[in-house]
């Protein structure tokens, strides 16, 4: 490897992770909500709980990956995904190198600071490695190493459901590079995890009837609603951030061009194309149709962002191709300069020289969980059962949800047969364990067998949901206690 020539390349590559680190720096906080601690809890779990490494919600491959990791904190899963998200940029830059492309450096910043994927990168959620495996495949791709690629392709499902759409873009590249005899080593992946999904849960189509949102939608018993068609087309600008958003959209058209016109393209350009269209068409759908758990939730388009990248780099290299060296060199770092420019203006978070600024603060809808812990701790009531729906209490209060010796979430609570024990505790509160758990307050306060032994009033009332984040804590009380 001719490490002068790749210098711009690393040099890109040391400087996206520096400012990722400032970023987790100012961060007291991760973005991704719950999802983030339920993933970090599920991996830190799954070596007490060994069926959690099946887990299709948390995906296989992902908590295989970091259950060790998980085992420190929160702080090394989001170093392991700031890992993820700057050596995949650089693998995509080396393997548009492998193709004999210049600046290929350049695709680096453009996938960093794409503003979805900078704005999740300090999180515990899955994006990050699925993008490092999607940009993986691409260099092993890029070096030839068809078969390897393929079976990595095949395992993308078990990091994130949408590599199936991922794959459906494998597909076409296959078929464009003329490599379908590799084709069926993708059923490789596919075919192991059901099998050791059957040999473990005794369930032969394992990879379907265990995929959460498969269960719910085929269940109904979650309704995640429905949405515009257009929905991720208004929110593109948000998302993407201008600068790549039109860059990625005239690549787009020129890479469509080239191929109508029977132009010799490149199959890393013809699998960015198609990606960046299933995967934006998938979401699009998904959500317009109210099915498989979509809540028009943006993070997921963070995963985008290896095809918009390279689709950037594209079109600033095809409409740059006649120019000098010098003057290339200038505008693609130009380019890369107002791109980051533009995921700092988007995420709104400071700059990285404000090392005292906060870019991403704690989650305020976990204060009062915060304080209900605290109380709990107090009166000496924490070894007690208890029931809730915060990960974040579990992770901080240590409390297992996958024993209920120790605790479980408010959607298991049977209200038509109660089975939970005498004195176990319940925190009802009025976002999530209404929305997630489903647990009305009414069925708690009309329950004789529920005493109500803490009320904290929320630091906030919405005017549209008052009581969002009040918190209430129940006692179950045993039959011999119940006052008549």
């Amino acid at each position: 490897m001719n490490l002068k020539a790749l210098r711009f390349n690393y040099i890109a590559f040391a400087l996206c992770s520096v400012l990722l680190l400032i970023l987790n720096f100012q961060s007291v906080g991760v973005e991704g909500g719950m999802d983030s601690w339920q993933h970090f809890l599920i991996s830190k779990l799954a070596i007490k709980h060994p069926e959690l490494f099946l887990d299709q919600w948390n995906k296989p491959v992902f908590t295989l990956l970091t259950t060790l990791i998980t085992q420190g904190g929160m702080g090394p899963l989001i170093l392991f995904n700031i890992f993820c998200v700057t050596v995949g940029a650089l693998l995509l830059s080396l393997a548009l190198h492998n193709k004999g492309f210049k600046n290929t450096w350049s695709v680096i910043p453009f996938v960093v600071f794409m503003p979805e994927l900078f704005l999740n990168v300090i999180s515990g959620l899955t994006e990050p490695l699925s993008l490092f495996l999607v940009a993986l495949f691409i260099w092993l791709w890029s070096k030839n190493h068809f078969r390897s690629a393929i079976i990595l392709a095949g395992f993308l499902p078990f990091v994130r459901t949408e590599g199936f759409v991922i794959d459906g873009a494998v597909l076409i590249l296959a078929v464009y590079d003329r490599k379908l005899k590799t084709l069926p080593w993708m059923l490789l992946g596919i075919v192991f995890m059901n099998f050791l999904g059957f040999a473990i849960t005794g369930k032969p189509l394992w990879i379907i009837t265990e995929n959460p949102y498969w269960k719910h939608e085929v269940a109904g018993t979650f309704d995640p609603g429905s949405g515009n068609l257009f929905h991720f087309v208004h929110l593109a600008r948000q998302m993407f951030g201008i600068s790549l958003l039109v860059l990625g959209g005239i690549g787009m058209l020129l890479i469509i061009v080239d191929l109508l016109k029977k132009h010799k393209t490149d199959g890393l350009f013809v699998f960015a194309l198609t990606g960046f269209v299933l995967y934006f068409t998938a979401h699009s759908l998904i959500y317009f149709l109210g099915i498989l758990g979509s809540h028009g939730l943006t993070r997921p388009m963070a995963l985008i962002a290896p095809f918009l990248g390279v689709m950037a780099y594209f079109t600033i290299n095809k409409l740059l191709m006649n120019q000098g060296h010098v003057f290339r060199l200038a505008s693609f770092g130009l380019i890369a300069l107002v791109v980051v420019f533009n995921a700092y203006k988007e995420t709104k978070f400071p700059w990285p020289f404000k090392l005292k600024e906060v870019a991403i603060p704690f989650d305020k809808t976990q204060t009062n969980f915060v304080k209900a812990g605290e109380w709990l701790k107090q009166r000496q009531l924490m070894d007690r059962v208890i029931v809730h729906q915060s990960p974040y209490f579990n992770c901080i209060f240590n409390k297992d949800p996958y024993d209920v010796k120790s605790s479980y979430y408010t959607w298991s609570i049977d209200q038509k047969n109660d089975w939970s024990n005498d004195l176990t505790i319940v925190i009802w509160d009025g976002f999530s364990a209404k929305r997630e758990g489903n647990l009305p307050l009414e069925w708690l306060q009309s329950n004789p067998r529920f005493k109500e032994i803490c009320f904290i009033e929320g630091f906030e009332k919405p005017k549209d949901d008052p009581n969002r984040y009040d918190i209430r804590i129940f006692e179950k009380v045993p039959l011999w206690l119940q006052t008549k």
